[in-house]
């Protein structure tokens, strides 16, 4: 299943801080458990230096007495102002051989056979870093009133303070990830924003182009649909020529504007079946320049003036209105002059019937080099001979019967219609 490119770089967002916080994980347990040096020391319960980096207190409680000796509970903290995290700690406690252990909490305690309480961690106080502390206690019974004045206690003191330099590394990794998501997040907002409004512009280019293509079809009933398939074979061409997305949709909206200047023809002109007169060809070949100007103040479409201005210049400088040469000529006009003359040769009009397949291969390859661009001539045959007019022309049948409710939607541009 293909992902659409928002959930790609989501999933790739998700995967990075993934293994960030791993790295972290992991650089941490490996932080903690490297070894600098191991540090012991006796303890006093009775008071701390101030130049103690590790020292303990002692807090009494439960006190009685009885028969068989003393029960007293005692409650030890120890802290560590040292530079470093200690870890794997243990330590000893002096209580004499008759001592007996009667409760415990926060440490394992075991009475050895020397008199001492060997006092270990649980899992969850294994270490403790700078500024923190662990405490821990416990009950004994002893034949004699008894108050411990000091504690030994030994551990590994971790190479570095605060990790290594890739615990630091992973930190900066982190903040650059949060500003790189939230910017993210907040383009992906205002992209959805730009889209909504671009897609309202579309809605409102084409209201008008459906406008000026409904005037022309009503003009000439034998080219409905013409302006629209000739769009769609300029776009494909420009597609298989790999010019830029924007080209493509300006060149469609080209191809769909290209005749607009027929709106200027007398109707009996524009249908006369017969042959023209001198005038009459002159009225007809202005069209091009009465939608040059039509669409003058289109400025914000590229090429569309241009395009229906120049569609019937020739490439050998022969045709018109200005009677352009070669590559003079506008890419977006030799892109439409091509597909607007195979659409003429392959559709029915009131003078003659459509041409078939061979024989609109050759009227266009006889053109190439005098009435058309070369290069895009072999691109016209090979949507020929591919079958993509005969895609178009399916595409656009049911309109080509005097239909009167042809109207473009957003599904006609290049960019959703040729699958970009």
């Amino acid at each position: 299943m293909k992902l659409d490119k928002t959930t790609e770089t989501m999933l790739i967002f998700i995967s990075v801080l993934v293994i960030l916080l791993t790295s972290y994980y992991v650089e941490r347990v490996c932080s903690n458990n490297t070894v600098a040096s191991e540090y012991s020391k006796n303890l006093s319960l009775t008071g701390s230096r101030l130049s103690d980096e590790v020292y303990a207190t002692v807090d009494k409680s439960a006190d009685s007495s009885s028969s068989k000796g003393y029960v007293n509970s005692y409650e030890i903290t120890i802290y560590n102002d040292s530079r470093a995290s200690l870890s794997n700690w243990i330590a000893f406690l002096n209580v004499g051989e008759n001592a007996k252990i009667l409760d415990s909490w926060n440490a394992g305690v075991t009475l050895l056979d020397n008199g001492s309480l060997m006092i270990t961690p649980e899992y969850y106080n294994l270490y403790f870093d700078p500024g923190y502390y662990i405490d821990f206690g416990f009950t004994l019974e002893t034949k004699e009133a008894f108050f411990p004045t000091d504690i030994e206690f030994r551990a590994y003191s971790s190479k570095v303070m605060g990790g290594t330099i890739f615990r630091k590394i992973i930190y900066v990794a982190l903040a650059i990830w949060a500003v790189l998501f939230v910017g993210f997040l907040v383009t992906g907002v205002n992209l959805r924003n730009y889209k909504e409004k671009q897609k309202n512009d579309v809605r409102i280019i084409l209201q008008s182009m459906n406008t000026f293509i409904s005037f022309i079809d009503a003009k000439d009933p034998y080219t409905r649909g013409h302006s629209r398939r000739v769009a769609m074979y300029a776009a494909e061409i420009a597609k298989r020529m790999r010019l830029s997305e924007d080209e493509i949709q300006n060149i469609y909206y080209a191809g769909l504007l290209h005749d607009a200047g027929k709106i200027s023809i007398p109707d009996a002109v524009l249908n006369k079946p017969g042959v023209l007169t001198e005038e009459e060809r002159k009225l007809i070949q202005d069209h091009t320049v009465a939608g040059g100007k039509m669409l003058k103040q289109l400025s914000s479409l590229r090429g569309i003036r241009e395009t229906a201005l120049y569609h019937h210049e020739r490439y050998d400088g022969t045709g018109y209105p200005e009677g352009l040469k070669g590559e003079s000529i506008p890419l977006y006009a030799r892109i439409v002059g091509v597909a607007d003359s195979y659409d003429a040769m392959s559709s029915n009009r009131v003078y003659r019937r459509h041409l078939n397949k061979d024989e609109i291969i050759e009227e266009i390859q006889q053109g190439s080099g005098t009435q058309f661009d070369p290069e895009i001539v072999s691109y016209m045959v090979d949507m020929i001979n591919d079958g993509y007019v005969n895609v178009v022309k399916m595409e656009t049948a049911e309109h080509e019967e005097g239909s009167s409710d042809f109207h473009l939607t957003e599904d006609d541009i290049p960019g959703v219609y040729m699958g970009f």
